[in-house]
Parts: C-alpha cells; structure tokens; sequence
C-alpha cells in the first residue's frame, strides 16, 4: 500500500488524467452536469484505488487508477436522475422505431431515418434529434463501465464485493462479449475505435470516412441492440 508520501505524489502527478477524464466525458453530456463535480469524484475515486492498490499484483498503477477514476464518474453520473420521465418514454419509443427503421434498411440517412419516425410518432424532428442525442448519453453511461474496464482489474474487486456480485459481474460482462460478437463489422469496428482506441465521433467519421451523424447512428443502434440481446438472455 502506499504511504502518505507516495499518495501526495502521485495525486500531484495524476491530477492532469483527472481533468483530461472529467473534460472528454462532460462533452457528451447535458450543460447541467458541472465538470468541476466529475473532477471532484474523479479524484475521491484516485484516492480509493491507491488505497486499495496492491504493488505485489501484476498490474501497473496507471492502469487501475485510470480505470478507477472514470468508474468513479460514472457511478456519480448513473445515480443522478435529471431525465423526466416524459423524456425516458419518447427515448424508449423513438429507440425502438430506430432499430426498426435500420433493420429494414441499415444504410439510411440518420436524418431519413429522424424525419420518419418524427412522421410517425407525431413529433418534430428537432425533438426526435433533441431524443436521439439523451439516448446517446444514457446508453454510453449505461454501458461505458463495463466497455472501459481494463484486463486484470478484476483482480482488484472491492474487499465488501462477495462472490455472488462477483459471479454477476462476469455474467454480464460474458453476456456483453456475446452480444458484441453478434453485431455486424461495421457496428464491432466503430465500437473498438470509441472504446479501445478512445476515438470521439469525429475522429472515427475521419478514420471510416463517414459523416458523424452516420457515426452516431451506428454507435447508438449497436448498444441498442446489445441491451435487447442482453434482456432476451435475463
């Protein structure tokens, strides 16, 4: 374990991954969400993993603490609340309409594919896009754990983590490897490059030279997929 020192050290030298964290997870999230407040758990998150670290264990400290560090954001984030429950319904249906909609036709236009279901749903299709972008945030936090989550971290459960939370953990995480696997190459290619290689949106419309929307619509239609594979399997 690391001593006073050795703590004071490497929170002077970690700092700036703290920030670099809080600022790229922020941007995909509503203004309301203060950056400043994810920095805050990033670091009380730093603070447990270097408490809990084992230096005896093979891993390297910058591995767990990252991984650390935006678990900790994003449990802040998932037990915050700040959707209505008008806009969890829209989300839900709209999320449906979108899978089927790609279903028929997987190379439609995000916009085609908003225009149809605002059409059908009888909203404006500013709305449906307004939708489309808190699905995009609640799927990410829904899933970004557990996708960010690097080799060998398991070996660092919390010590009040029993073998049944264990044995759901890698249920899951079984479960999520499965679903990935059934999804096509476009859909496993842009998953990789967000979450292994850490690309924005942007960055992977450069690489795939494709349009962001395009982007964003694959991204999003993957995890929708993933999580209705995953509630057929429960």
């Amino acid at each position: 374990m690391a001593n006073y020192l050795d703590k004071e050290e490497l929170a002077r030298e970690f700092y700036p991954l703290v920030r670099k964290i809080a600022y790229d997870l922020v941007r995909s999230l509503p203004p309301s969400i203060s950056v400043d407040d994810l920095i805050q758990e990033g670091i009380i998150g730093f603070l447990s993993a270097i408490e809990k670290f084992d230096p005896q264990r093979n891993l390297k400290v910058s591995t767990y603490v990252t991984s650390r560090i935006k678990g900790a954001m994003l449990d802040y984030l998932r037990s915050m609340d700040w959707m209505p429950r008008t806009l969890r319904k829209q989300m839900k249906a709209i999320e449906k309409k979108r899978i089927e909609k790609l279903n028929e036709d997987p190379q439609k236009a995000p916009e085609e594919v908003n225009s149809e279901i605002a059409r059908e749903l009888g909203m404006e299709v500013k709305d449906v896009e307004m939708v489309e972008r808190e699905i995009s945030r609640d799927q990410i936090l829904s899933l970004d754990k557990y996708f960010f989550e690097e080799e060998g971290e398991e070996n660092f459960s919390s010590d009040d983590e029993g073998p049944d939370k264990a044995f759901e953990k890698q249920e899951l995480k079984t479960k999520l490897e499965k679903a990935i696997r059934s999804l096509n190459e476009r859909e496993q290619l842009i998953l990789s490059l967000y979450y292994e290689e850490e690309l924005n949106f942007k960055e992977i419309s450069k690489v795939l030279d494709i349009s962001e929307s395009r982007v964003c619509q694959i991204h999003s239609t993957a995890l929708s997929k993933i999580k209705e594979m995953i509630k057929e399997w429960v």
